[in-house]
């Protein structure tokens, strides 16, 4: 029997993927796939919304990677077109240089961002794109001032965890678990995703994209000839 939990999650994953296939949502956020892409890695795919909405071509490998195993069946459910792997965005369970394309959308802001971006350029191929979706300071504000109107104690400490977690990013280019909960979490800042990505291994970075949520793409820096 399902609980309320699992019920909450599922509908929520639904409503996710009707979002990602109406073109004329204002939440609406999707990547551009070229066509020569021919292996497509979804690092915290939940339940392969954006994957499936993209309707990718019958000779496209698709695979998705989440820790909630629950959301991946019923990613499996959804599709058999995608193929899911539970396992942490920070530890990849693939090959260096085997993904042309890596997509992540509203997923890496919850895990530690340097570690997750070197994997993520370790499994792309030299030349390959990434993209990702990302928090702004401005939605950690907004999120704080909600807990503050609410006075949700447990709740505003985290949230000022995330902004000071966000900072530590900007600043020192480095992600730190919150002490109370053990997990990651922060905010992006463009400057600090650009030094970020540098580090990484990545250049032709560009960044756009609404107060809400910023886009970012970027190419894993090609072999020297």
């Amino acid at each position: 029997m399902e609980n309320s939990q699992d019920i909450d999650s599922r509908a929520y994953h639904l409503v996710e993927l009707d979002i990602a296939r109406s073109l004329d949502d204002p939440r609406r956020v999707m990547p551009v796939i070229p066509s020569e892409c021919r292996r497509i890695l979804d690092v915290g795919c939940g339940a392969g919304q954006t994957l499936i909405a993209s309707d990718l071509d019958l000779e496209t490998f698709a695979c998705g990677v989440d820790p909630d195993f629950e959301a991946l069946r019923l990613g499996a459910r959804l599709t058999p077109r995608v193929q899911f792997v539970c396992a942490l965005g920070e530890d990849l369970p693939f090959r260096s240089a085997y993904f042309d394309l890596v997509i992540s959308r509203v997923a890496l802001p919850l895990m530690n961002i340097p570690n997750a971006l070197a994997e993520i350029a370790r499994v792309l191929k030299p030349g390959g794109t990434l993209w990702l979706v990302l928090h702004p300071c401005s939605m950690t504000w907004r999120e704080l001032g909600r807990r503050l109107r609410a006075v949700q104690v447990k709740g505003i400490v985290f949230r000022l965890y995330v902004l000071l977690n966000g900072l530590a990013l900007h600043l020192l280019g480095k992600s730190f678990a919150c002490p109370f909960v053990g997990r990651h979490e922060s905010f992006q800042t463009r400057g600090g995703m650009r030094r970020a990505l540098r580090a990484a291994g990545c250049d032709r970075v560009e960044i756009g994209g609404s107060e809400r949520s910023f886009v970012v793409t970027a190419r894993k820096v090609p072999e020297p000839r």
